[in-house]
């Protein structure tokens, strides 16, 4: 049986990134990719289904539970390795309203400065669909990049797709991709359809090197950013 090259051989928490930090506060080492969403969206359980670890990142049926940027590396059987970072959840209104805009400055500043970062991953509900924070924040990392980085690529994912009846599930999802642009990728943590596609798509991004050794890896997360204009548009705290 031929081996899996998306088989995550090791996924570890190695720092977080908390309120009045810098975006450089943890030292970076590889490529990142960040993934930002609505509170109690699934985020966690689609991270812990991408690295196929049940209790990487922990979750909650409590929306809010996530306060900092946290930082997990990983490598797959191929050797391609790339820290994944969980971004605090938007839009929960039980918190204050100082907290909810110190989130927000969090995300806008790591989306912003972190030079390692090459994509957001977008997560969003399928029966609810792209909101409008969800809309700011694929605006954002789009437009609001330091101008000696390069733009982030935005990768949006619908999770729980098995909520949906089949017949109508993917047409659904097609629909979904014209609010913010580009093609959805369906997943779901229970039977993990989409989590191929999703490695595809972060790996394309993040230009990651499949046997590639640590330094090759190191180097593609040094490598010199292409110039990019554009607005700035801040993201909502909640409401």
């Amino acid at each position: 049986m031929k081996a899996d090259p998306f088989d995550i051989l090791q996924a570890d928490f190695v720092a977080a990134l908390t309120v009045g930090a810098g975006a450089d506060a943890a030292p970076p080492t590889f490529v990142e990719v960040a993934f930002g969403g609505r509170s109690n969206v699934g985020k966690s359980s689609l991270i812990n289904t991408l690295v196929q670890r049940k209790g990487l990142v922990r979750t909650s049926g409590t929306p809010g539970c996530t306060r900092q940027v946290n930082l997990f590396e990983t490598r797959a059987r191929d050797g391609a390795a790339v820290v994944l970072a969980d971004l605090p959840g938007y839009g929960f209104a039980k918190r204050s309203k100082d907290e909810r805009r110190q989130w927000a400055d969090l995300i806008e500043r790591y989306l912003r400065d972190r030079v390692t970062l090459r994509a957001v991953v977008v997560v969003t509900d399928a029966r609810r669909g792209f909101e409008e924070d969800d809309v700011q924040l694929v605006s954002f990392a789009r437009t609001a990049r330091r101008p000696d980085l390069a733009p982030l690529v935005v990768i949006p994912v619908a999770t729980k797709i098995d909520r949906l009846p089949r017949s109508s599930a993917h047409a659904h999802v097609k629909k979904l991709g014209k609010a913010v642009g580009v093609p959805v990728v369906p997943f779901s943590a229970v039977t993990g359809e989409g989590r191929h596609e999703l490695w595809q798509a972060i790996r394309k991004a993040a230009s990651l090197v499949p046997l590639a050794n640590d330094e090759q890896n190191r180097h593609n997360a040094a490598e010199p950013s292409a110039e990019i204009d554009g607005g700035r548009r801040g993201i909502q705290g909640g409401s």
